[in-house]
């Protein structure tokens, strides 16, 4: 009879323990890990309130919530843009619905007696009512210094705000910004806050005169 050679077990073979189904076990758990992080982060808030586009941008800037949608309306209303509009409102009162100024200004948007009881409706010191005159305000302005056939949108926002300040008349008896230290000061800070803190406002139909 052939005898048949057997070759020995290898030892290594027989003391190796099965680690097939241990290793696909790891895998499964870290796969499901991987999962949970990548869900977690993709449902986490976006830093600091970044806007999203569209519709429904929120303010990042620091208009009070109440009356963000009044700043809207009244840019929307005068054909300026929502920044200048917000930052015109903190230079003249810091957002203080009760400031009354020196010289008898009232409210938000700083309306004297007379030229409110043309603009206004209701209270001076009711925010919304201010915002809303403010915007018909600058409306009005926009065509008075229309005479001055300014060069830019960026001119015509200066004129409007410096007859703001200091009334249309003086702006159109000088042909421009007057020589009026704090007409000029207005007009400037208002430009900066609109260029910076008010920069990211929703953008308006005439934010191309913002520049």
């Amino acid at each position: 009879m052939a005898t048949i050679h057997v070759p020995p077990a290898c030892p290594e073979a027989e003391e190796r323990p099965a680690t097939g189904p241990s290793w696909l076990l790891l895998a499964s758990v870290v796969l499901l890990l991987v999962g949970t992080v990548g869900l977690v982060l993709s449902n986490a808030p976006r830093c600091c309130g970044s806007p999203s586009g569209g519709e429904g941008t929120p303010w990042t800037a620091p208009v009070p919530e109440p009356w963000a949608d009044d700043v809207l309306a009244a840019a929307e209303l005068c054909g300026l843009p929502p920044a200048v509009v917000a930052a015109q409102l903190d230079v003249e009162s810091r957002w203080n619905p009760r400031a009354v100024s020196p010289a008898g200004a009232q409210g938000l948007a700083q309306f004297m007696p007379d030229t409110w009881r043309e603009y206004g409706r209701g209270d001076p010191f009711d925010p919304h009512d201010a915002i809303r005159a403010q915007g018909l305000y600058l409306k009005d302005l926009r065509r008075m210094v229309a005479s001055l056939d300014p060069a830019s949108p960026r001119e015509e926002i200066d004129l409007v705000l410096a007859a703001y300040n200091a009334g249309p008349t003086v702006v159109l008896r000088h042909g421009g910004i007057p020589p009026i230290a704090e007409t000029r000061l207005y007009v400037a800070q208002i430009r900066e806050r609109a260029a910076t803190t008010y920069a990211t406002t929703p953008a308006g139909p005439a934010d191309q005169g913002a520049g």
